[in-house]
C-alpha cells in the first residue's frame, strides 16, 4: 500500500508543479483556454503516467 501512495503523491504532486509552472509561464493576454489547456495537460499526463506504470517489484 505504500508504494500506490507514494505514486499518487507523486503524479498530484508532478501535476500541481506542473500547472503552476505552467500558468506563471503563460505570457499575459493569453486566451482563457490557453490556461485550462496548459492546466489539463500538466495534470493529466502525471496522471495516466502514474496509472500505467508498473507495481514496483518484491
Amino acid at each position: 500500500m505504500k508504494t500506490y501512495s507514494k505514486a499518487i503523491g507523486a503524479g498530484i504532486g508532478g501535476g500541481l508543479a506542473g500547472a503552476g509552472v505552467s500558468i506563471a509561464g503563460l505570457p499575459p493576454g493569453s486566451p482563457w483556454y490557453a490556461y485550462v489547456i496548459m492546466t489539463v495537460v500538466t495534470t493529466v499526463l502525471p496522471a495516466l503516467i502514474t496509472y500505467f506504470a508498473p507495481q514496483n517489484a518484491k
